[in-house]
């Protein structure tokens, strides 16, 4: 019986777990067509169990044809596989355009193979917390950007660590525990910006401008700060405001679009030209900026391909810990 996982603890039904060690073992051959399965009995013995919690479990495995009982002989499997279909819990911090970009390649990338409801947690723990206790289960896969805290930690262990996927951001508190798809921030900041160096010479000091109410990666922060120290350039961390003003000769790594509309607005306004008076980093790529101002340049993760690798580490049940690609998109405004 060594198939069967019941973890005692879990906020999923006994009988639910039952279920899905049963799916699981068919999909990974441990039980074949035909092949008898121990009794009601023995598995309520076994894992100290109810008869009537094991006879839920079998009574919902016959009503879909996958177990089939014969008289004074027991149960037995009539499927090779199970095809269950997935249904897939999402939890996004919050929705931005490229967060649009990664759910579309994620939901063509599983085609028929499942259904993704989408929900969002815009940082707040109780929330993220209540989500989460909600949903379990009733999914088949849980994919979660977390908050970047350990006051989550305990609503992150209420989901089956066997069907948890960390998705963006937490790469280094969650991402090597449980299957990942991550940006890695602090490499893909400074690797972006030592592929500037050139350009970004002709500036007096580099600026990360941070909106207010931030949930700036600390990871993005040191890649900036690390790229800056190393190249002996003057750096500042700047928290955005309404009062925030642009200094020519400058150079702004600007990390929210309504940041961004700021400063081009307050260089057209100066009649600062872009990519010689003032320079422009914008975080995150949108099919926008490539026209915006003749061009902003972007440091940006591919989340398209995020979307992706995520649906196939899903459907295919792989455990990988994975980097996201990121690049620097060099354009008109550095």
């Amino acid at each position: 019986m060594s198939f069967i996982q019941i973890e005692q603890k879990s906020h999923v039904p006994k009988y639910k777990q039952v279920i899905e060690s049963i799916h699981e073992a068919i999909e990974n051959k441990q039980l074949k067509q035909n092949q008898k399965i121990p009794s009601i009995n023995e598995i309520s013995q076994k894992f100290g169990l109810s008869r009537d919690t094991v006879m839920t479990a079998f009574n919902h495995l016959q009503s879909r044809g996958i177990i089939i009982s014969k008289p004074g002989m027991g149960y037995y499997i009539t499927k090779s596989t199970v095809n269950q279909k997935r249904k897939i819990f999402l939890l996004f911090d919050k929705l931005t355009p490229y967060k649009e970009t990664l759910f579309d390649s994620f939901r063509d990338e599983l085609k028929r193979q499942g259904t993704v409801e989408i929900f969002f947690h815009n940082f707040n723990a109780k929330t993220f917390e209540t989500l989460i206790s909600e949903s379990i289960g009733h999914y088949t896969d849980y994919v979660i950007m977390p908050i970047p805290s350990k006051s989550v930690v305990s609503a992150i262990k209420k989901i089956p660590q066997d069907k948890l996927y960390i998705l963006d951001r937490g790469r280094r508190l969650y991402g090597q525990t449980y299957p990942s798809v991550c940006q890695s921030f602090r490499k893909d900041t400074y690797n972006a910006l030592a592929s500037a160096t050139e350009l970004l010479k002709k500036y007096s000091k580099l600026v990360m401008l941070i909106p207010e109410l931030s949930h700036v990666p600390t990871d993005l922060k040191r890649g900036f700060k690390e790229y800056c120290v190393e190249q002996n350039m003057p750096y500042d961390f700047t928290k955005k405001t309404n009062d925030t003003k642009i200094v020519k000769g400058n150079a702004y790594l600007v990390l929210d679009d309504n940041s961004l509309v700021s400063v081009v607005h307050q260089a057209n306004q100066k009649s600062y030209i872009l990519g010689k008076d003032v320079g422009i980093i914008s975080y995150n790529d949108t099919p926008l900026k490539s026209i915006v101002a003749n061009g902003i340049t972007t440091i940006s993760t591919d989340f398209a391909q995020m979307g992706k690798t995520l649906a196939d580490l899903i459907i295919n049940r792989r455990k990988d810990h994975i980097e996201n690609p990121s690049a620097l998109i060099i354009r008109a405004s550095l």
